[in-house]
């Protein structure tokens, strides 16, 4: 199985990983100018490796079957995938910030991602549009939910804003007029002055 280096190495970061790519690759397609039918093609592929993910980790007693199917699948998807990377880092349209923004230019090698039980309890959906970020949550009852976010050169995350319904829109204007920025955001939930750790990184794409 050939190794990608961008792509982090627990299946629930990779899952995380090639959902985030997901979203993005489409505003970096029209971007580039891709071929409609190979980035259908890829976007497939990543669905079906994401169900893949899910698959073994919902049926733990049949585990060595559906490790097999991920596997056999991503003999033929890694190869045609890092192909496919491949050809939009050398497409003379192609910059390193768009790299940036759907994570194909830095190698991964990270633990794991732990949170508490509590932040597990929370599921986030980012969508993106033009100058736009959409957020809707699932949470407990009782507890508001606390954005962060940094981007462009910013190394630390810092609170955006604490939520206490369940949607919430991010307007602001992209760094130094950027026609593509890379936004990181991480939630936790809080209660009673009491907060949970954050939950995992979601990476999305504003564009102009």
């Amino acid at each position: 199985m050939k190794r990608i280096t961008f792509l982090p190495l627990s299946e629930a970061d990779k899952k995380q990983w090639f959902q985030s790519f997901q979203t993005n690759l489409p505003q970096i397609a029209r971007t580039l100018n891709l071929d409609p039918a190979e980035v259908q093609e890829i976007l497939t592929d990543i669905s079906t490796d994401i169900a893949n993910i899910d698959d073994v980790y919902e049926k733990d007693s049949a585990a060595t079957a559906a490790i097999r199917t991920r596997n056999e699948h991503r003999e033929l998807f890694f190869s045609k995938f890092s192909d496919f990377v491949r050809r939009i880092k050398t497409h003379k349209q192609y910059t390193k910030s768009l790299g940036e923004v759907i994570n194909i230019e830095t190698s991964i090698s990270v633990k794991p991602t732990k949170v508490k039980s509590t932040t597990a309890k929370l599921s986030a959906e980012l969508l993106a549009s033009t100058q736009r970020v959409s957020f809707k949550f699932k949470r407990p009852s009782l507890h508001s939910v606390r954005i962060y976010c940094r981007r462009g050169a910013e190394t630390d995350f810092t609170l955006l804003t604490a939520v206490a319904g369940l949607t919430y829109e991010d307007t602001r204007a992209n760094l130094n007029n950027a026609t593509a920025e890379k936004r990181e955001y991480a939630f936790s939930l809080s209660k009673n002055d009491k907060e949970s750790e954050r939950s995992a990184v979601y990476s999305i794409a504003v564009m102009m």
